[in-house]
């Protein structure tokens, strides 16, 4: 097993903007993705939404989705979008290039500069209507209304209903419980020049990270952004609430017409600001629900048969661990009692050794594939950057190696149970 043990190099174009390069000649395409941050707060967050859709409706120069994609094609099948979703307290968008590197087209021939062009115009020059409006008035109203449409048939997929309810239940009164688009009567009350706003508040104000991977020149994208995004005052109030730390544990039940009930568990944890403290972390969860070495699959669904399939993950920066499963849902209070069962065996170390080698295999296993594709690395990266450690897929290794059951234990011991959510058969 050779761990990558290379970590991006930093560059600030300018104030408010950091640029995280890793060139790697191994892969074809290389991939840059533009964060653009905005507490979900600010009031912005469904406007931001309906955004990335307007804008891949065309621009100036590209006045029609056929017209951006055969600019796509003829840049040699790159490909320029724009998505957002929460992070933490924050709402990211993220504008996300990817190019043939140089050394695999012919000769003279070069995609990167033409699709970060392509990339710029279209989150700086949207298409707009005859009428004055920044946006075709057309296109706006489709995009809109589709994307009503997206949240009123939310409940037709009922695992994803049951997490956004779950957040909604677990982290009532938070920034975080409100989904980024708030409501489908929100989105509908949206104007154009709501949404250009927002728009503008991205491109001129939001704090910037961009992480570039693979076959990138990397000296030519600090300037395009300088030139881009440079200029401008941008915010640093850091975005940041505070994580509540539950006194009980709540239980909430919701009926849909459905056949397997969706189970979910929230655990609360304080803030982790040490590398071992993650790492701990990492291993505890992968002990507890990270695949079928598991405690909650081997006991839970293997030895009990008290659900179909369970597992556990975390939320690093608001503090959440999460044990979700499909059950029968008389099988509820078993799962539920089990679940907390399982968190005081790690806590007491009642767990045989292979168990904890077998979690520290499957870390390692993760570790030891990140370089294989640009996207794992730039996924790597972007979560290194955000918990602000800028660790080495190696140096991460180091620290799992060195973790042993009492380090298990002590993090195990820092799971506040909080809220158990149930969405189970019924009229509703």
């Amino acid at each position: 097993m050779v761990i990558l043990k290379t970590s991006p190099s930093h560059a600030s174009p300018c104030p408010g903007v950091d640029l995280y390069t890793l060139p790697d000649s191994r892969f074809k395409r290389a991939i840059l993705e533009v964060h653009f941050d905005r507490a979900l707060a600010d009031g912005f967050s469904p406007a931001r939404f309906l955004l990335g859709r307007v804008l891949e409706q065309g621009t100036q120069s590209h006045p029609s989705r056929m017209e951006l994609t055969r600019e796509e094609e003829g840049l040699w099948g790159g490909c320029v979008a724009l998505d957002g979703d929460r992070l933490a307290d924050a709402h990211r968008m993220t504008l996300s290039c990817s190019w043939v590197g140089a050394e695999f087209l012919p000769e003279g021939e070069v995609a990167e500069s033409g699709i970060l062009a392509l990339g710029q115009e279209l989150m700086s020059k949207p298409l707009p209507d005859s009428s004055g409006s920044p946006f075709q008035a057309t296109s706006f109203q489709r995009e809109r209304s589709q994307l009503a449409l997206r949240i009123r048939t939310l409940k037709d997929d009922k695992a994803a209903w049951a997490r956004e309810r779950y957040l909604q239940c677990l982290c009532e009164g938070e920034s975080y419980g409100t989904p980024p688009w708030e409501s489908e009567e929100k989105v509908l009350s949206l104007t154009p020049e709501e949404v250009d706003t927002a728009r503008l508040s991205l491109v001129k104000r939001a704090p910037v990270t961009a992480i570039a991977v693979g076959p990138i020149q990397a000296d030519s994208i600090a300037p395009w952004l300088q030139s881009w995004l440079g200029g401008s005052e941008r915010d640093s109030t850091p975005i940041n609430e505070a994580t509540p730390i539950p006194s009980e544990l709540r239980e909430v039940h919701e009926q849909m017409p459905m056949d397997q009930a969706r189970f979910l568990m929230g655990f609360r944890f304080p803030e982790l600001s040490s590398s071992e403290d993650l790492e701990a972390l990492s291993l505890a969860t992968s002990l507890l629900g990270g695949g079928t070495h598991s405690r909650l699959f081997r006991v839970v669904r293997e030895e009990k048969s008290l659900c179909y399939g369970i597992s556990a993950g975390t939320r690093l920066k608001k503090g959440i661990l999460t044990v979700g499963a499909g059950i029968d849902a008389q099988a509820y209070e078993e799962v539920r009692d089990e679940v907390l069962r399982q968190v005081q065996v790690l806590v007491h170390g009642d767990y045989s050794n292979q168990e904890l080698e077998d979690a520290r295999a499957g870390l390692l296993h993760d570790l030891d594939t990140i370089g294989d594709s640009a996207t794992g690395l730039s996924r790597y990266s972007a979560r290194e950057v955000m918990l602000g450690m800028h660790r080495s897929p190696a140096e991460r290794a180091e620290k799992i190696q060195s973790l042993d059951k009492d380090s298990v234990s002590n993090m195990a011991s820092q799971w506040n149970a909080s809220l158990v959510y149930l969405l189970e058969g019924g009229q509703g």
